[in-house]
C-alpha cells in the first residue's frame, strides 16, 4: 500500500510506524514563537493595546457608576416609600389617640377650666341696689 492509499482509506498499515514525536523543525519553530511571545510580554503592551485597555476600563467604570446610580435611586425610592408609609401610620395613630383622648377627657377639661375660672376670677363688685320701698 502506498502513502496515498493509506491517506485515502484512513487506515494505517501495521507495518508503518506512526509518527508521534515532533520533528526538529517543529521544535525550533515552537521555540522561536515562544521566545517572541516572551519578549513581547517583557516589552509591555503596545500603544494600541494601551488605548484599548483604557477604553475598556473607562467603559467598565462608567457602567459601574451607572449601576451604582441606579442602586442609589432604587434604595432612595425604597427608603422614601418606607418612611412615607411610617409617617402616614404615625399621623393616623396620632389622630386616633387624639380622638380617643378627646372623647374621654373633653368633659373633664371643660369642668377643670370652669373651676379654674371660678377660682381665679376677680369677685364681682356688689352694688347696693335700692329697693322700691326705700326710694320713696
Amino acid at each position: 500500500m502506498t502513502d496515498r492509499a493509506v491517506k485515502a482509506s484512513g487506515h494505517a498499515v501495521a507495518d508503518e510506524p506512526s509518527v508521534l514525536e515532533p520533528t526538529q523543525a517543529e521544535i525550533d519553530d515552537w521555540a522561536r514563537r515562544e521566545k517572541e511571545r516572551r519578549e513581547a510580554w517583557l516589552n509591555g503592551p503596545s500603544d494600541e493595546e494601551r488605548a484599548a485597555y483604557s477604553s475598556r476600563l473607562r467603559q467598565r467604570r462608567l457602567a459601574d457608576a451607572f449601576d451604582e446610580g441606579e442602586y442609589r435611586l432604587e434604595e432612595g425610592l425604597r427608603t422614601g416609600l418606607h418612611y412615607g408609609r411610617d409617617a402616614q401610620l404615625a399621623a393616623e395613630g396620632a389622630m386616633t389617640l387624639f380622638y380617643r383622648w378627646s372623647r374621654r377627657t373633653f368633659a373633664e377639661l371643660v369642668k377643670a377650666g370652669r373651676e379654674w375660672e371660678e377660682e381665679t376670677a376677680l369677685p364681682n363688685r356688689r352694688r347696693r341696689v335700692p329697693l322700691d320701698d326705700e326710694a320713696s
